[in-house]
């Protein structure tokens, strides 16, 4: 990522944590940025941000990365975030969103509420494809997004957070379109129990453990601007 391009937005604690650290899960054509070579009636400046309270904002008394990211693109970033939902229950909201904005791209974060309820991991994933057919069927460009694991008081749920996010990473794998690994963004060194698994840095979280703080939030716009 060219980190002096954003420098202007970022404090010097976040050029520390962030270094080295955006990572996307799947390049979906490589370091090339992000288009759409078919959009049809969609409008290739205008991107909706899908989710829940982590894209909605409203858990940090900060601008929430939507509103971040449009400024660092260049795009009119519609946040669609709505707090407390779940995936299996806001597939049908792809389609109304897509109609009402009519965006080129739309980046998808949403699982994690349904993990908290104690839904399937495999049911969430296959309510994040439906979301993502209904975009490659409306000629929107989706991308999909891992969480930030869970830590202090919701860290009951980090085990399976990460196992969706490994679903994640695997289902845009599969249907070959970019992926954002915050995931990775929000973490540190290894975990040494778990090798394959990093140790969430809690100077990028809300004191709940589950909502990205204001350094958090700027690290999740950076991380979605970078496709651009």
């Amino acid at each position: 990522m060219n980190v002096g391009k954003w420098r202007p937005w970022v404090s010097a604690i976040l050029v520390a944590l962030m270094c080295g650290l955006l990572v996307a899960c799947n390049s979906g054509g490589g370091d090339k940025g992000l288009s759409n070579k078919n959009p049809g009636a969609n409008d290739l400046n205008v991107v909706v941000a899908f989710g829940d309270s982590i894209t909605q904002g409203g858990e940090c008394s900060c601008i929430p990365y939507p509103a971040r990211l449009s400024g660092m693109i260049g795009k009119i970033v519609y946040n669609t975030g709505i707090g407390g939902s779940e995936a299996a229950d806001s597939v049908g909201r792809t389609q109304s969103a897509i109609n009402k904005y009519h965006p080129a791209f739309m980046l998808i974060l949403y699982g994690v509420n349904d993990v908290i309820m104690g839904h399937n991991v495999n049911g969430i994933l296959g309510a994040l494809n439906e979301m993502v057919l209904i975009c490659k069927q409306n000629n929107v460009v989706p991308v999909l997004a891992t969480y930030p694991v869970p830590i202090a008081g919701h860290k009951l749920f980090a085990y399976n957070t990460i196992m969706l996010n490994n679903g994640i990473r695997t289902l845009s794998e599969a249907n070959d379109i970019r992926c954002v690994d915050l995931e990775k963004e929000f973490g540190g060194e290894k975990d040494p129990a778990n090798p394959d698994w990093v140790v969430p840095n809690p100077l990028l979280y809300e004191p709940d453990g589950l909502h990205p703080n204001d350094t958090g939030t700027q690290l999740m716009a950076l991380a979605f601007a970078d496709l651009f």
